[in-house]
């Protein structure tokens, strides 16, 4: 593992160090996981406009009846 190091506002490192005393992680396991979060995140909204010309070809303009038109099909 790489160390790497990076300044914070002293708000974001003490909201940092008690999120991770609360959920008994460390500061490191802490960046990591909101890191994942964001990277997911971002993953889930390129993925959005890419299915969205799709989405409107078909008529579906939710997630319940994207989940009717994905049932049909199975």
């Amino acid at each position: 593992m790489k160390t790497v190091s990076y300044s914070l506002d002293e708000e974001t490192a003490n909201g940092i160090k008690m999120l991770a005393e609360k959920s008994k992680m460390s500061s490191s396991d802490i960046v990591r996981s909101m890191y994942t979060r964001m990277h997911l995140d971002n993953t889930f909204d390129e993925m959005e406009l890419r299915v969205a010309p799709l989405l409107e070809k078909l008529g579906l303009n939710s997630e319940d009846e994207i989940a009717v038109y994905a049932k049909s099909k199975n």
